[in-house]
């Protein structure tokens, strides 16, 4: 059982660790902070003691009596029922070292928490003099603001300590995820596709980052698009991460690095920390610009046939009147162009199967009320002003796509889902947690079972199949899960 009055210690007193640090101290524990430098840990106090006045006063009036700084561990109180907290440099081999000390100064009933966010907690504890004792306390950066703590049981974990490691994340005021040890646990693992499919279409020349980032802001309400993420976290960052998990994954090609990104990271354009990434953050540069479709005039004739409910929400939003048509098929007809959401075909493709037909494809979204952009790809180019006036009308931008295959939002949300479901099968973490770690982890606007329960699971598996059969590259081979739900 751990209270307020569980001793708790921070090793490590840099970005992650001060984060740490504060919220054990706003919930009330007495916190030991160490660093080897003295200069990180007089840094570390003033930024606490800062930040506590603001948030919390009563907290930062006795933050003498609560907060101690120390060079080494064996100089912090050696309470036996301590939680240690390690946030030291991503290395198996200093991760060993300070849990040796840890295990020495604080005994055999401390519990050792490792904020690793790419190495195996299972071969941290193996290096351990205390196996059942370690256990992963993944956190998010910033640490106060962020909601979501992954907590990650390796195979010699006792399960009562990632029960107490459970609770006390939930004290804290944290949305738990629980995690049996794999790489990249849930969020460095499922959100691989949200990059590696935005590098490919680009690597395609499908269209530019601006654009692309653009299309996945619009029909999924990302808060930022992969290319603008990738150079806020860093590229070089980014591609460690990647380069970890498919490592990890013996190499599988799921989580294939890009060479792009390997690029860009060998001439130093790391993204915003070095002023140039995809994009130039130099004082004088122009905002990326997305590519739009101009719109034209309205069609003279508005069909709707089948039962698509994107398509209907459409024409409802642009507030225009549809004739119902007889036939199969699920489409639009603009005049003379037929209008379909993604199945994972091309244009080109669509258009072959219907005599030549101009098809105009159009990317999913995930919520028809939000949805301000959808990427979309034409056989024939001179009927994309007509779909771009609708469009307009209805609120959404056009972003033109060179004519891949799933466009932009739609295949790159079927490989995370495809992801998620994949790790369920592996019994890594359940679908309710890996929603929940994905929407407070990544700022996701929904959890991918979310999505595909609003898609059906089908129209996903149809999405990876067509995929499939354009590439023949095993990153798109369906979950058996997936495809066992499509089934059901």
């Amino acid at each position: 059982m751990t209270t307020a009055s569980t001793p708790i210690c921070v090793i490590g007193a840099g970005t992650m660790g001060r984060g740490i640090a504060q919220v054990a101290l706003a919930a009330g524990h007495p916190v030991s902070l160490v660093d080897p430098q003295q200069a990180q840990l007089e840094a570390a106090a003033t930024e606490l003691a800062a930040r506590l006045a603001k948030r919390h006063p009563e907290v930062a009036a006795n933050l003498d009596a609560q907060l101690g700084t120390y060079a080494a561990i064996d100089q912090a109180p050696n309470h036996p029922d301590t939680v240690v907290i390690e946030a030291v440099l991503e290395s198996l081999e200093v991760k060993a070292s300070v849990f040796a000390a840890a295990a020495k100064h604080f005994g055999d009933r401390c519990i050792l928490a490792t904020n690793t966010s790419s190495l195996s907690v299972t071969e941290i504890a193996a290096r351990s003099p205390l196996p059942d004792r370690v256990v992963g306390l993944h956190f998010f950066n910033p640490v106060p603001v962020m909601k979501l703590v992954e907590v990650v049981t390796g195979l010699q974990t006792d399960p009562q300590v990632t029960d107490r490691i459970d609770e006390l994340a939930v004290t804290w005021g944290k949305q738990v995820a629980r995690v049996k040890n794999a790489p990249g646990f849930i969020v460095n693992r499922v959100a691989r596709g949200f990059y590696g499919e935005a590098l490919r279409v680009l690597q395609e020349q499908a269209a530019s980052p601006a654009t692309l980032d653009a299309a996945l802001r619009g029909a999924g309400q990302f808060r930022m698009g992969p290319f603008e993420l990738m150079d806020l976290i860093g590229n070089d960052v980014n591609a460690a991460v990647t380069r970890s998990v498919w490592t990890a994954f013996n190499f599988d090609p799921r989580f294939e690095p890009s060479r792009i990104q390997d690029e860009l990271v060998s001439a130093g354009r790391y993204g915003r920390k070095r002023g140039h990434g995809f994009y130039s953050y130099a004082e004088d540069a122009a905002p990326p610009s997305p590519a739009l479709v101009r719109p034209g005039d309205l069609p003279g004739t508005v069909g709707l046939r089948g039962q698509c409910g994107q398509l209907k929400a459409i024409i409802s939003r642009a507030d225009i009147a549809a004739e119902p048509l007889d036939g199969d098929g699920t489409e639009l007809v603009l005049d003379e162009a037929i209008v379909m959401v993604t199945r994972g075909l091309t244009a080109h493709a669509e258009s072959a199967a219907r005599g030549g037909a101009p098809v105009v494809v159009i990317d999913r979204w995930i919520s028809a009320e939000n949805a301000t952009g959808l990427a979309v790809a034409a056989s024939h180019p001179e009927a994309l002003s007509t779909v771009a006036a609708l469009l307009d009308r209805a609120g959404i931008h056009a972003y033109p796509v060179d004519d891949v295959p799933g466009l932009i939002a739609a295949r790159t949300l079927a490989v995370i889902a495809n992801e998620a479901w994949e790790t369920t099968l592996h019994g890594v973490a359940t679908a309710d947690d890996i929603d929940v770690a994905m929407r407070l982890g990544t700022n996701y606007p929904a959890g991918p079972f979310e999505w595909t329960a609003a898609w059906g699971t089908g129209a996903v598996v149809g999405i990876l199949d067509r995929l499939w059969e354009t590439y023949h590259d095993t990153r798109y081979r369906t979950s058996r899960a997936l495809r066992d739900a499509a089934v059901v």
